[in-house]
């Protein structure tokens, strides 16, 4: 079974983040899907939610990702998890309407200077709307702590 996250295997902000001095793989944790949970268990780390625990890789109690190479570069970014690839652009549910909304964050430098192509950003717009994720995951993944300086660029009913 393909994993959802090569469904936007034409993410690719690797030249932009690498001249990045506040590296988001060295401040934050990506949540995994279900489907990644086992090719990533040797390194997730829970997450506890009001709606239950989720599975984690990347920044954790003061360490970086451990996919991060000496250079701050990933080693696995070809196979890195959905999450990883939709950063700066983050899913949520809006658990009133169960429309799903999706924000930019601005905790992203790139972001915030306007780096990040507009074209790019449609095209994972598109992407998440056709891609099957559960509501399950998405309350989780909503309720994960996270520091939510985002910006709403739309929403949809699934």
């Amino acid at each position: 079974m393909m994993r959802l996250a090569y469904k936007l295997s034409f993410v690719n902000f690797g030249d932009i983040c690498s001249s990045c001095l506040q590296n988001c793989c060295k401040r934050f944790y990506s949540i995994l899907l279900p489907d990644e949970e086992e090719e990533f268990n040797n390194v997730s780390f829970p997450i506890k939610t009001e709606r239950g625990v989720i599975k984690c890789i990347g920044a954790y109690n003061g360490r970086q990702c451990p996919f991060l190479d000496e250079n701050g570069r990933c080693t696995i970014y070809e196979n890195r998890p959905l999450d990883c690839r939709l950063w700066p652009v983050m899913i949520y549910i809006d658990f009133k309407t169960r429309e799903r909304i999706i924000y930019l964050d601005l905790e992203c430098p790139a972001v915030r200077s306007g780096k990040i192509p507009v074209s790019v950003v449609k095209r994972i717009v598109e992407a998440l709307k056709n891609l099957e994720l559960s509501d399950e995951w998405l309350e989780k993944y909503t309720l994960a702590p996270w520091p939510n300086n985002l910006v709403e660029i739309g929403r949809f009913k699934k």
